[in-house]
């Protein structure tokens, strides 16, 4: 009888460990199937990353192509046109015996659109931009925009600037004049203050302008937010962030962080 106990004892200890077994078996494949499933969404989202990164480089090279077409357009062909405009003033200046004002403003209405085209063109050309300082690019943009009227640009700078790769500085620039131009279009700001400030781990900028504002989320799901989302979107290929704060009434303020400049 007792040896019928024992085997009964063994059979349900037995049965135990089997099911214990089985039991850690099954849990452990749960933890790998899910395990392996979070891997695969990781996969996905990094391949999704990398294939965005790689179309939105594609634009900004194709961008940057066509701006130095429009700049090289605006040089040679504009710029010269506007030059033998007012060679030919001058010209008629000098034959009149008593010079017109209308001619002579005519003519420094052409010297200043001249300024103006030249100013533009500079801005517009990759190998320019990458010959200077970011520092100094903005410098040139703010001070192109003064001279426009259009609005006031303040720039400061804090701390010791830092060389910079060259494509990451002509991000960075085209993301100042993407932007000021959403300053100048929509904003009607009379004062635009550009912060670019170097920390230990990171570059901060920030465009604070006292435009009428605007509501951040309606802007951004309308076609004319394309501006901001390049915005957002190249801070990202340089791995960083942008931030936009608007209010109607309130002004904008742009803040963009760059790790590890």
């Amino acid at each position: 009888m007792q040896d019928a106990n024992k085997q009964i004892i063994i059979i349900i200890i037995a049965v135990i460990a089997v099911l214990l077994f089985l039991g850690i078996l099954f849990l452990i494949m749960i933890w790998a199937y899910n395990n392996r499933k979070q891997q695969v969404e990781v996969e996905k989202l990094q391949m999704k990353h990398d294939f965005d990164r790689q179309l939105l480089q594609s634009t900004l090279e194709i961008q940057e192509e066509t701006f130095n077409n429009i700049s090289q357009e605006l040089h040679d062909h504009v710029g010269q046109l506007l030059s033998l405009a007012k060679v030919q003033l001058n010209i008629m200046e000098q034959r009149a015996e008593q010079p017109s004002g209308s001619l002579r403003e005519v003519k420094d209405t052409i010297g200043q659109a001249m300024t103006i085209l030249r100013d533009i063109a500079k801005g517009l050309s990759t190998e320019r931009v990458q010959m200077f300082s970011l520092a100094g690019n903005i410098d040139q943009e703010a001070e192109r925009i003064n001279r426009s009227g259009a609005t006031h640009v303040v720039f400061q700078l804090e701390g010791t600037e830092r060389p910079m790769e060259a494509q990451g500085k002509l991000i960075l620039f085209r993301i100042i004049q993407e932007a000021l131009q959403n300053v100048l279009k929509h904003a009607a700001a009379a004062e635009v203050i550009i912060t670019c400030k170097y920390m230990t781990d990171l570059l901060y900028i920030s465009i604070c302008d006292n435009g009428t504002g605007f509501n951040v989320e309606d802007a951004l799901s309308r076609k004319n937010g394309l501006g901001l989302q390049h915005i957002t979107s190249r801070a990202a290929v340089l791995g960083g962030l942008a931030n936009i704060t608007s209010s109607a009434g309130k002004g904008t303020i742009i803040t963009i962080t760059i790790p590890n400049v």
